[in-house]
C-alpha cells in the first residue's frame, strides 16, 4: 500500500511537471504572439516618408511641409525659456544632443565677454551684438530672435536673459543655420521660409521665392497671421509663426486642384 501511494504521488508529480511545461510553452507562445500584434499594430516603429506626396488641399500641404521644421524650433524656445541662470555643462550637453541641428550655444555678459561657447569654434563668426543690444530690456525674460545674414548663409539666433539671483548679468543664446533644420521637412524644395524683412530659405521653386520676397509683409501681418495671395497667375498659401519675438513666414504654392476656399483645416491643432 505504501509503495502504491509513493508511485501515485510520483505519477501525479510527473503529470504536474508535464502540465507546467505545457502551460509554460503556451504562455510563452501567447506572450510572443501578443507582443507581435502590439508591435505591428499598436506600437509600430516610427518611419518617415520622404517621397513626394499627392496633396489634396493647400492647407494640408503647407502643414506637412512646415510642421516638422517648426516643432523643433518650438521645443528649443521652451528649453531656453526655462533657463535663466548660467547653464551647467550637463544642461548644455543635453540641449545640443536633443537639437543636433543647432550650430551652437553661447553665453555672454552684458559687457560683451563670451564666457561659454559650444562648440569652441564656429563655422560662421559669432554675432551676439544684437542680443546684447537689448541690454536691460532682457530683464523681462522674453525670448529675442534675430537673423544674421552672413556670406555663408543666414544664421538665426534665439536669446534669453541670464540672471544671478534677480540681477540681469548677460544673455544665453542658441544659434542655427536654417538649412540644418529645414531637412526635417518631407519636401524642403517646395517650402519657402522668410521673415518680414528677408528670405531665409528659397527652396527650389524660384517663382515661389520671388513671390514671397515681393510681398509687403509688414502690412499683411498687421492684419493676418495666415492666408493666400496670387503672384504671376499662381496662388500661394502662407502661415506666420513666432520664434521668440521674431516672425517667421512659411509659404508654398497652392495645390493646383484646390478651389481656394476654406477647407476647415486648422493649423493650430498641430501644436
Amino acid at each position: 500500500m505504501k509503495r502504491f501511494s509513493v508511485f501515485f504521488a510520483l505519477a501525479a508529480a510527473l503529470a504536474s511537471l508535464a502540465g507546467c511545461e505545457t502551460m509554460d510553452k503556451t504562455w510563452t507562445a501567447t506572450k510572443q504572439t501578443t507582443q507581435g500584434y502590439y508591435k505591428e499594430y499598436l506600437n509600430t516603429d516610427p518611419t518617415i516618408d520622404y517621397e513626394a506626396r499627392d496633396w489634396t488641399s493647400s492647407e494640408g500641404k503647407l502643414a506637412d511641409l512646415f510642421a516638422p521644421v517648426d516643432k523643433p524650433l518650438y521645443r528649443l524656445s521652451i528649453a531656453l525659456n526655462r533657463q535663466d541662470a548660467f547653464p551647467e555643462d550637463a544642461w548644455v550637453e543635453a540641449l545640443l544632443a536633443a537639437n543636433p541641428w543647432l550650430s551652437g550655444l553661447a553665453v555672454a555678459t552684458l559687457g560683451g565677454e563670451v564666457v561659454l561657447q559650444r562648440p569652441e569654434t564656429a563655422l560662421k563668426p559669432l554675432n551676439l551684438a544684437p542680443a546684447l543690444a537689448y541690454g536691460q530690456a532682457l530683464a523681462d525674460r522674453r525670448l529675442r530672435a534675430y537673423v544674421d545674414m552672413t556670406p555663408l548663409g543666414p544664421e538665426i539666433y534665439l536669446a534669453t536673459g541670464m540672471f544671478r539671483g534677480n540681477e540681469l548679468v548677460g544673455a544665453i543664446t542658441a544659434h542655427f543655420d536654417i538649412r540644418n533644420v529645414i531637412e526635417a521637412s518631407p519636401e524642403p524644395g517646395a517650402l519657402v521660409v522668410a521673415t518680414p524683412e528677408e528670405l531665409i530659405w528659397a527652396g527650389s521653386d524660384d517663382a515661389a521665392a520671388r513671390a514671397v520676397s515681393a510681398q509687403p509683409w509688414a502690412e499683411i501681418l498687421a492684419e493676418r497671421s495666415f492666408g493666400r495671395f496670387v503672384a504671376e497667375g499662381r496662388e500661394y498659401i502662407w502661415l506666420c509663426r513666432f520664434l521668440g519675438d521674431h516672425k517667421i513666414i512659411y509659404a508654398t504654392a497652392s495645390v493646383e486642384d484646390d478651389t481656394g476656399e476654406e477647407s476647415g483645416f486648422s493649423f493650430f491643432g498641430l501644436f
